[in-house]
């Protein structure tokens, strides 16, 4: 009776678990689906109590353990980026996604040599995506390696980052070539007779000696083949034919403004929100851009500081990018950087001349 009740039981623990085991997928996939809609939209600390959840239960699941660490990124929380990096590559191994993590937290923690070569190994893993060339050169820069910053700035340029394009020109000089109109299209070689090619040949040439069996005057025996008396390229030579094909052009005369690219003008744009709160615009003429709307901004603190953000706004006047500088703040309280990342994506612009202009948004807070 007792071996028919465990029987029993068994049976039914068996049927049960594979339900169980469901139930929690679909709760899981339900957390991680909202994790992901916060993480998009730029709420971070919720996204990261969301991730968190869903880490807890398999930290293997999908991207939690990237999105999490990038979401601590975005709010200056770079220690624990760098922990969520490292262990997803524990998990996963080594990707080109957690390597650019790791070496953007490197970075951030004033460990440029590291970020550096961290970011050497995203870019090995994934060479065709812009980002990692753009994070590096910002590395570069700051450790005035200036001519490696100007390469890897090209690098993105021409893999289609209009950020890059404009670093490009302003920092280093360098613009994409605009393709040649007058370019000859190559043709095929005439098809010449070979018989009629080697008669007309024997007739020509007048040093041709009829004996085969004897040396003529200039003639040289060899026991492998003769010396082309062809010049072979120098190395300048062949680097001059590849700087011809080079999709780049390096101008060393005096600056010509691209009517297409932003001057590195810091004009400000100052306004008032309220009694607490000052915003200042400026970078790349986005101090002289008009404003179309302003988010409504309530930020209560206890201190005084600033906020600042890195912007970028398109052609249509869209903010499509802010990342909190910790560099130029003085406050990095999550909390406050997670509210001005989310309204600095608010703000809308007039259309602008600019395909992009990139500058910085700086909260200035007065605390009650």
């Amino acid at each position: 009776m007792k071996i028919r009740q465990i029987i029993y039981i068994l049976t039914f623990w068996m049927l049960c678990n594979p339900l169980r085991a469901q139930v929690l997928d679909e709760e899981t996939g339900f957390i991680y689906v909202k994790a992901e809609y916060l993480f998009e939209t730029g709420r971070y600390e919720e996204a990261i109590t969301n991730y968190n959840a869903v880490i807890s239960r398999d930290p293997k699941y999908k991207d939690a353990l990237i999105h999490r660490g990038q979401s601590k990124y975005a709010l200056a929380a770079y220690k624990g980026s760098k922990m969520d990096a490292i262990q997803s590559i524990e998990i996963k191994g080594i990707t080109a996604e957690a390597a650019g993590l790791l070496g953007r937290s490197f970075a951030a923690m004033n460990e440029i040599a590291a970020g550096i070569n961290t970011l050497t190994a995203a870019i090995a893993l994934d060479n065709k995506n812009s980002q990692y060339y753009e994070w590096r050169a910002v590395m570069y820069e700051s450790d005035q390696q200036l001519l490696k910053a100007c390469n890897d700035y090209e690098s993105a340029m021409n893999l289609g980052s209009a950020g890059a394009e404009n670093k490009a020109k302003i920092l280093c000089g360098i613009s994409k070539s605009k393709p040649s109109t007058s370019a000859i299209p190559k043709k095929d070689p005439p098809v010449v007779d070979q018989e009629h090619n080697i008669d007309q040949n024997n007739s020509t040439n007048p040093t041709t000696n009829p004996n085969p069996d004897e040396l003529g005057q200039n003639e040289v025996l060899s026991s492998g083949a003769q010396e082309s008396n062809t010049p072979s390229p120098t190395n300048t030579e062949e680097n001059n034919s590849q700087v011809k094909n080079d999709t780049t052009i390096i101008d060393d005369s005096d600056p010509v403004h691209d009517e297409n690219t932003p001057k590195n003008d810091d004009s400000v744009n100052s306004f008032v929100i309220d009694e607490d709160l000052t915003i200042s615009i400026s970078g790349q003429e986005l101090g002289q851009r008009r404003i179309k709307e302003v988010p409504s901004i309530l930020i209560l603190a206890d201190e005084n500081g600033r906020v600042t953000v890195n912007i970028c706004v398109n052609k249509e006047g869209v903010v499509t990018k802010a990342e909190f500088n910790g560099t130029m703040s003085t406050i990095a309280k999550k909390s406050l950087v997670s509210l001005a990342l989310r309204k600095a994506k608010e703000f809308e612009f007039m259309p602008g001349k600019y395909d992009l202009q990139c500058g910085t948004m700086v909260f200035n807070i007065k605390g009650s």
